[in-house]
């Protein structure tokens, strides 16, 4: 039985949104909750400039390379910076629209995607980030979610389709034939990094 409490930072205030239906409860950020910021953040950082370098240097060589990252070696380097970051710790980045089967959304990250889209299409601004505490089989763990913005470097491989190099276009569809990430516009909500740490880790 899973169960699941969702804690958003909105300028400095923790608003505890319960899944069950009770009331919004407000308070400042506890020691516990610092410390899944504070890990959470590590990892989505230290993850996002370790692909960023990847990617731009393989762009020096033109966008087919930029696949091959994203399709041969960003698991593994997300894998890498988990273990970096410390044991038990899991690092995924997911979106409603995925290009890699691999980065589907499971039904909490869906709840916390689908919280930023309709943040997105009311024109609100975003929060900071969003933790859910879920505790499964006996064990509780928590996840720090950071919401992604589409970049200028990210509409190569991620924008309009009639833009695109032809070239890219096929191996796109060779590699990922049910591809749903293109179509973006610069600022467009993108997805989350979504770090899951062991609630032994915080104590």
């Amino acid at each position: 039985m899973k169960k699941v409490f969702a804690a958003v930072l909105f300028s400095g205030i923790l608003i505890v949104p319960f899944s069950c239906a009770q009331k919004e409860k407000v308070s400042e950020p506890d020691q516990t909750e610092k410390k899944v910021v504070e890990i959470g953040s590590q990892a989505t950082k230290k993850l996002l400039q370790t692909l960023k370098s990847e990617l731009i240097e393989a762009m020096k060589t033109g966008p087919l390379n930029a696949i091959d990252v994203c399709s041969k070696k960003a698991l593994t380097l997300t894998d890498q910076v988990a273990k970096e970051i410390g044991k038990g710790i899991e690092i995924k980045r997911t979106s409603l629209r995925y290009r890699n089967p691999a980065n589907a959304p499971d039904k909490y990250e869906r709840e916390v995607l689908e919280f930023f889209q309709k943040l997105e299409k009311e024109k609100k601004p975003f929060p900071k980030y969003y933790i859910q505490k879920v505790s499964e089989n006996g064990k509780t763990y928590y996840r720090f979610y950071k919401p992604l913005t589409v970049k200028p470097i990210c509409l190569t491989c991620h924008g309009k389709v009639q833009d695109m190099d032809p070239k890219l276009q096929t191996k796109l569809m060779k590699l990922y034939p049910g591809d749903q990430a293109v179509n973006y516009e610069e600022g467009d909500f993108r997805g989350v990094v979504r770090v899951s740490i062991p609630e032994e880790s915080v104590k």
